[in-house]
């Protein structure tokens, strides 16, 4: 049993020969045995000390022991203690009585077999620590209780910053959706009413026009398609921005395959050469199935169409393992 373990036994006797006969018969239990040789020094141990059991003796001068048990259980720390009296001249039942009825558990009379005594210390010991073991268990319940109900009411802020950016973020939503429709409708109208006018010209007073103005309509006119597409690009971007992303794994073979099929036709006007180098035993990648198609959609057909005059585009795509990511590569021969 460790030191911090001991219970603390208070004998209190005014006769030293008495307290060292006490201490003879009660050393085996291993615990702190405390002396006290007066009713008002057993007082001032009680006040400080918690203790297992108090052995006391009934005749002392000045405070008797009924006297001392009395003040004793009127003190709210020692009020439970158990109390054992001593004595070995009053044996009446008047006297037992009197000693039950101050709070005493016990009655002994002197002479006593010291076993009989030491069996009925140990007993108020092993009572005494089930009941510190318990009162520790009770405050690290407490301690537990009071840890969690912080972490619930942590998780609850956290919960309720999480609708509020929620919400922040649906209206963001919300405004950028507007914004969306702002540039579909008012920006792309006027841009292709410009596109159409330099169409016309083109095409309906070619013979007016110089060769300058010729190149100058037919660069309005590449001009216009291209914003149109930047347009276009930045609605899909924007709604790709809304959308939930969930992750799956992909083929990105696949993936090729499929965008090589939407871009054919841009491809083959342009006589662009795409050149596709993904092995086939290339695992699998968790990526947005979408997101994934328009990035690489627009890393192409941006590769074929910003090329040097008399240049024939060309698209090299090809795929890395590097630790746990896939790494996809897109090499072009344009001017960015």
């Amino acid at each position: 049993m460790t030191a911090e373990a001991k219970a603390n036994i208070l004998l209190v006797d005014d006769r030293p020969e008495s307290l060292l006969a006490l201490e003879a018969v009660l050393a085996d239990l291993g615990q702190n045995l405390v002396r006290a040789d007066s009713g008002r020094q057993a007082l001032r141990c009680v006040l400080m000390q918690d203790f297992a059991v108090i052995l006391l003796d009934v005749h002392m001068p000045g405070m008797n022991g009924f006297e001392t048990a009395t003040l004793i259980r009127e003190r709210e720390r020692s009020m439970h203690t158990p109390i054992v009296f001593l004595t070995a001249s009053d044996q009446s039942e008047l006297a037992v009585f009197q000693g039950y009825s101050v709070g005493a558990v016990d009655y002994l009379i002197k002479p006593f077999a010291p076993e009989i005594l030491k069996s009925k210390v140990a007993v108020f010991v092993d009572l005494f620590q089930m009941r510190e073991k318990a009162r520790q268990q009770a405050n690290q319940l407490v301690a537990i209780n009071q840890n969690l109900e912080r972490e619930i009411a942590e998780r609850k802020r956290a919960e309720q910053e999480i609708e509020r950016r929620a919400d922040e973020l649906g209206a963001v939503n919300k405004e950028l959706e507007a914004f969306s429709y702002s540039v579909s409708h008012d920006l792309r109208a006027p841009l292709r009413a410009m596109q159409g006018f330099a169409q016309a010209l083109n095409e309906d007073f070619a013979d007016r026009l110089g060769p300058v103005a010729q190149d100058y309509t037919r660069r309005i006119v590449a001009a216009a398609c291209r914003m149109d597409t930047l347009i276009q690009d930045l609605l899909a971007y924007s709604r790709l921005s809304r959308a939930q992303m969930l992750l799956q794994p992909l083929d990105l073979r696949s993936v090729m395959a499929q965008i090589r099929t939407h871009t054919e036709g841009e491809f083959r006007d342009r006589e662009a050469s795409v050149e596709v180098a993904i092995p086939e035993a290339f695992p699998h990648v968790m990526a947005h199935p979408t997101t994934l198609v328009q990035v690489v959609t627009n890393l192409l057909t941006n590769a074929v169409k910003f090329v040097g005059p008399g240049v024939r585009p060309h698209v090299r795509v090809w795929a890395e393992e590097r630790d746990e990511w896939g790494r996809l590569w897109v090499e072009d021969n344009g001017i960015g």
